[in-house]
């Protein structure tokens, strides 16, 4: 277990990491503006559990394949990349829905958000490798490994979940309140012009070498 001042280091190092906005963060504000927490919070489970994945994938030594391949780091950040570019670009394609009290908005599932916020977070090689670069400066070398990278990661997701649900409610809230079709599109555009802007970073992006 790492020292608690490790531990308080690591979480406010985090959480300055999280809560400026990214993709992500442009994703869950959109879906939660347009079709509330239901799609919203199991975006967020997605992003958490794909950011565990790739935390784990990271620390475990796939980072190291993606440094020393030329060809799975260019695979990789293509498919993630060709994900964002499909994300940005439904978002521009929506189209305003307003829905009174009593309305159900069916036109994105939970699985789909879930699965988009999953995917988002698990083909991108920049966060894999952020992973291998971030969490082991907070590891004690003289403490079992494996324990201390599994705390730090469960933290990492924890406070991820806690920003992203904060967004989520805030912009839901914003939804509720204002619930207009000029609000929605308005947002939706933004949003995918944020995504597709960080596709196109995603590809453009460099092997780091070794």
């Amino acid at each position: 277990m790492p020292q608690l001042t490790t531990l308080l280091l690591f979480l406010s190092a985090t959480f300055v990491l999280l809560v400026v906005p990214g993709p992500t963060i442009a994703l869950i504000i959109s879906k939660s503006v347009a079709q509330g927490r239901k799609v919203a919070l199991p975006m967020i489970a997605g992003i958490a559990i794909g950011g565990a994945v790739a935390a784990t994938l990271a620390l475990a030594g796939v980072s190291a394949l993606l440094l020393a391949s030329s060809s799975a780091f260019k695979a990789l950040k293509i498919a993630g990349a060709l994900y964002l570019f499909y994300l940005g670009f439904k978002l521009l394609m929506t189209q305003p829905k307003v829905l009174s009290a009593t309305d159900v908005d069916d036109t994105e599932t939970p699985f789909q958000s879930f699965r988009d916020g999953f995917l988002v977070m698990l083909f991108n090689p920049k966060g894999i490798l952020f992973f291998a670069a971030f969490v082991p400066q907070f590891i004690d070398p003289t403490l079992p490994y494996v324990s201390q990278a599994g705390v730090l990661i469960a933290l990492f997701v924890l406070t991820g979940m806690f920003v992203d649900t904060g967004y989520a409610l805030l912009a839901s809230k914003a939804g509720d309140a204002i619930n207009t079709p000029k609000l929605q599109v308005g947002i939706s555009r933004v949003a995918g012009l944020t995504i597709i802007g960080a596709g196109f970073v995603t590809l453009l992006s460099k092997r780091p070498q070794l």
